[in-house]
C-alpha cells in the first residue's frame, strides 16, 4: 500500500514560493531578461557576424552570455535559426580567468535550472572536457586563446561566442567550425589591445558594409542604466584620452598614438577633380605636377601624383598601388596613367634605398625604372623631419588629398609609432619615436614628396641629403614655381573656387 503524500501546509507554500523568488531575484534566468535599449538590436540581428564594442560595464558581455543561451535553449527573445539541439562554443582570453570568472558564470546566471540535467549544474558540467550539456542535448564547450590553435578543430558549431578579441589564427580556424550548418559568430569586446587585426577585417568591413555578412554595435558605459557612469571617471583617471575613450565608449585607439591623427581635419580631404570640371584647370599652368613612389613586390608599390601652385601648396590628386608587380609592369602602369590624364609631371620621386645594388645582377631597381622610361629622384630620408613637415602642412592646411586616393587615406588614418614588444618593457621606456613599419607604402611616398618641395615660412629644416647624400630633387627645378615668399596662405584659390 502507498504510503499517503503529505499535502504541504499554507505556510510551507509560502516558504517555497518566498524561495523561489529571492532566486528568481537573484539570478533571473532567461525567462526574466529585458534587454536594454542599446542590447537589443544586437540580439535581433540576424548577420551571421555580430561585432558588439562596448566600454567596459556596457553590457557587452551580458548580450553574448543571453544570445549563447536562447540558442542552446530555443528560446530566442526574437528569431530562431536552429532547433536544439544545438552545438556551441564559448571563447575568452584565458580559462583561469576568463572562462571561470567570465563566461561560466554569465551563462549559469541566464539558465534555467529546468534545462539542466537534474536541475543541476554539477550534472550539466563536464569539467574535464569543459562542456556544458542540457537536458534537451545542447551543448556548450569553454575555451581559451592561449590554447594551441589546432585545438579549435573539430565538428561543427551552431555557433560560436568570442569574449573578447581572439587572434587571427584562432578566430580563422573557428570560422571553420561554423562552414557545415552554417553557423552564427558573435564578439563581444573592448578594443584596448590597439588596432589590430579586427579593426580592418571585422569593424571596417561591417560600418562600411564591405562586408555584408557582419553588423556591427557600439555602447558606451553610460548606455548602461545600472551603471554610475561617474565612478567610471574616477576609475579610468590617470589615463591617456584615448585609452579613456576605449574603456568608456569602446572605441578603438593606438596605445602608442597615431601618427597624423591630430592633422587629419575633414577640411583636409577634397572631392576628386579628376574626370570633373575643375580637372582642367588643375592642368592649368598655374599647377606643376610631380610624382612620388614607395617601390615594392610583396608589399604594394605605391605610386601618387601631386600637383603645386605658388604659395607652396599641394594637392594629392591620385594614387596607384599594387603588390606582386615587376618594376618593368609598374612602369608600364605608372606611363599609361600619366598619358590618361595627359600629364607630364617636372619630377618624380622616390625611396633613396632604390639605388642599392642587386649582389646577383649587379643593377639596382633605380636602373630598371629608368630602363623601362620612368625617371626617378632620390628623396631626403629624414623620417622625422619629414613627418613633421608632412603633419604641419596638413595641420596648416598647405596639403589636401583628393577623397579617390582611399589606400592613401586609409594608410594615413592608421600610420602610428612602433611598439616595445611587450608591456612590461613598455612601461619601464619612452614612447618609440619610429613609426611601425607596417601599411606604410603610400605615406612614405607622400612623405618623399613633400620633402622634396622647397621649405615653407616656419618650418624646420630637414637633415641634408638622404643615405647617399643627394641633395633635393626641387632646387633643380622652376623658379616660378617656387612658394611665394610670404608667411600668409589664402585658402581662396581663384581657379579651383572657395571650396578649395
Amino acid at each position: 500500500m502507498p504510503r499517503p503524500v503529505k499535502e504541504p501546509t499554507f505556510f510551507e507554500i509560502q516558504q517555497t514560493l518566498a524561495t523561489a523568488l529571492r532566486r528568481t531575484a537573484v539570478n533571473p534566468s532567461i525567462a526574466g531578461y529585458k534587454p536594454q535599449i542599446h542590447q537589443t538590436p544586437f540580439h535581433q540581428s540576424q548577420k551571421i557576424g555580430r561585432l558588439f564594442l562596448g566600454g567596459n560595464r556596457a553590457g557587452k558581455t551580458v548580450s553574448g552570455g543571453t544570445e549563447s543561451v536562447m540558442w542552446l535553449t530555443g528560446r530566442h527573445l526574437y528569431w530562431q535559426k536552429f532547433k536544439p539541439p544545438i552545438r556551441g562554443r564559448g571563447i575568452a582570453v584565458d580559462f583561469d580567468n576568463g572562462v571561470k570568472k567570465t563566461l561560466l558564470p554569465e551563462i549559469a546566471r541566464w539558465m534555467p535550472p529546468s534545462m539542466l540535467i537534474n536541475g543541476s549544474w554539477e550534472d550539466s558540467f563536464e569539467k574535464s572536457t569543459r562542456t556544458l550539456t542540457l537536458s534537451n542535448d545542447s551543448t556548450m564547450e569553454f575555451m581559451s586563446y592561449d590554447q594551441d590553435v589546432d585545438k579549435f578543430s573539430g565538428t561543427s558549431r551552431h555557433f560560436v561566442w568570442f569574449d573578447e578579441e581572439p587572434p587571427e589564427d584562432i578566430f580563422n580556424e573557428n570560422m571553420l567550425r561554423l562552414v557545415d550548418v552554417g553557423g552564427h559568430w558573435w564578439m563581444t569586446m573592448t578594443p584596448i589591445l590597439d588596432m589590430s587585426w579586427t579593426y580592418d577585417r571585422l569593424y571596417h568591413a561591417g560600418r562600411s558594409g564591405s562586408n555584408k555578412n557582419i553588423e556591427v554595435f557600439e555602447a558606451e558605459t553610460s548606455d548602461n542604466v545600472f551603471v554610475n557612469d561617474a565612478i567610471l571617471d574616477i576609475l579610468v583617471e590617470g589615463m591617456s584620452d584615448e585609452e579613456k575613450k576605449a574603456r568608456k565608449a569602446g572605441k578603438y585607439y593606438s596605445k602608442t598614438g597615431t601618427i597624423y591623427g591630430h592633422a587629419l581635419s575633414p577640411g583636409v580631404f577634397l572631392d576628386p577633380f579628376i574626370d570633373t570640371d575643375k580637372w582642367p584647370l588643375l592642368q592649368s599652368g598655374a599647377w606643376a605636377h610631380f610624382g612620388m613612389l614607395d617601390h615594392g613586390y610583396t608589399n604594394p608599390t605605391a605610386f601618387l601624383l601631386g600637383c603645386y601652385d605658388r604659395e607652396g601648396r599641394v594637392i594629392i590628386y591620385d594614387e596607384y598601388y599594387r603588390n606582386k608587380l615587376l618594376v618593368h609592369e609598374n612602369a608600364t602602369n605608372i606611363k599609361a596613367r600619366l598619358k590618361e590624364l595627359r600629364i607630364v609631371p617636372e619630377y618624380i620621386i622616390a625611396d633613396p634605398s632604390i639605388v642599392a645594388k642587386n649582389a646577383i645582377n649587379g643593377t639596382s631597381i633605380h636602373a630598371e625604372y629608368a630602363e623601362f622610361g620612368v625617371n626617378l629622384g632620390l628623396a631626403n630620408n629624414d623620417v622625422i623631419g619629414g613627418i613633421n613637415r608632412v603633419a604641419s602642412r596638413l595641420k596648416n592646411k598647405q596639403l589636401f588629398i583628393t577623397k579617390n586616393c582611399e589606400k592613401l587615406i586609409w594608410e594615413l588614418e592608421r600610420y602610428r609609432w612602433a611598439s616595445w614588444s611587450n608591456a612590461k618593457v613598455a612601461v619601464k621606456n619612452n614612447l618609440y619615436e619610429t613609426p611601425m613599419k607596417k601599411d606604410d607604402h603610400a605615406v612614405d611616398a607622400l612623405r618623399y614628396g613633400i620633402v622634396s618641395r622647397p621649405e615653407l615660412p616656419g618650418e624646420k629644416p630637414l637633415r641634408m641629403g638622404n643615405i647617399i647624400g643627394a641633395p633635393s630633387v626641387a632646387s633643380d627645378y622652376d623658379e616660378d614655381m617656387r612658394p611665394l615668399p610670404s608667411e600668409e596662405y589664402v585658402l581662396y584659390d581663384p581657379h579651383l573656387g572657395d571650396d578649395y
